[in-house]
């Protein structure tokens, strides 16, 4: 069902660009252009491709992505220092609305390594603090109605969609000889501690891009995020926030993760490697933080 509906706008998209490109803004293309494209001041462009990049057209269980990078910690203003490594997998799952939208379903789990030796580490000497903490995991686990809600009016946390304005969905693209890379910049929901920023690039081969029968690209992104101080770093008070750098690539299956990541994810977290729709995991992130900041009740 989700593909065959996927596919449907696909080509949609492609065949109704002329008639529709004057009725929507201009896209953010860039680069050595194809003529071939589709066209990408159409928000059910940006859409579809998204979707490729990101997840699949196609109704799979999940795609999953690995990834790796550093997190760094600025006190004030001074110099931001390595903190430690980090190394995670998301994985994504998509669901067809009745309105024509999708939501984006995400699992989570991130470890932390040492910085020099990037051995797993489960405490963590804080130089800021002389504390030892204890290093907890980044997990999130999906919940079938708090995911991310998209469409061609937007990306946006499913429980925050009436609180978010309508935006149409045009995203900054750039073609190279072979490769075509997609900026991006997550929306947050009001009411969040700050600072809170991500900004992310995904590319993909610029041949599978054209192909119309190509369903999941075999992309990879980089992302560089600004956030608050864990909670496990216990560094409330201090002026200060983090800096995460990451980079990854989409995988095929969730066991074609690093072996010791595996093991371990398995072995502690193993709920995170599939999708149990029927659960409630209760609320993500987005809701947790805004109720503890009073935004609503």
């Amino acid at each position: 069902m989700t593909e065959n509906i996927l596919r449907r706008d696909f080509l949609l998209g492609l065949g109704a660009s002329t008639l529709l490109a004057s009725n929507q803004s201009s896209g953010a293309i860039s680069g050595t252009i194809p003529k071939n494209i589709p066209d990408l001041s159409l928000p059910l462009n940006n859409l579809i491709n998204l979707m490729r990049m990101q997840s699949s057209l196609g109704d799979v269980d999940q795609t999953p992505w690995h990834y790796n990078g550093t997190l760094y910690a600025q006190k004030g203003s001074e110099q931001p220092i390595p903190m430690v490594n980090i190394e995670g997998m998301e994985s994504y799952k998509v669901i067809s609305k009745e309105d024509g939208s999708y939501e984006i379903l995400g699992n989570m789990l991130t470890f932390f390594r040492d910085i020099d030796s990037n051995e797993m580490i489960r405490e963590y000497e804080n130089p800021f603090t002389g504390k030892v903490n204890q290093v907890l995991p980044n997990i999130r686990k999906a919940s079938l109605g708090r995911g991310l809600n998209i469409s061609t009016m937007g990306a946006r946390p499913a429980p925050f969609i009436d609180q978010m304005p309508d935006k149409p969905l045009i995203l900054d693209w750039t073609f190279g000889p072979k490769t075509v890379w997609m900026h991006n910049q997550t929306s947050y929901p009001p009411g969040l501690s700050e600072p809170r920023l991500q900004r992310s690039t995904m590319f993909a081969p610029l041949d599978e891009f054209l192909d119309q029968n190509v369903n999941s690209l075999s992309s990879m992104f980089t992302s560089t995020v600004v956030m608050p101080w864990l909670p496990w770093m216990d560094m409330e008070g201090i002026e200060g926030h983090t800096l995460w750098h990451a980079s990854g690539v989409k995988l095929d299956t969730i066991d074609q993760l690093p072996s010791d990541y595996y093991s371990r994810m398995m072995s502690e977290h193993s709920k995170l490697s599939s999708f149990n729709l029927h659960e409630d995991s209760g609320p993500v992130i987005y809701e947790s933080l805004t109720r503890e900041n009073c935004w609503y009740n």
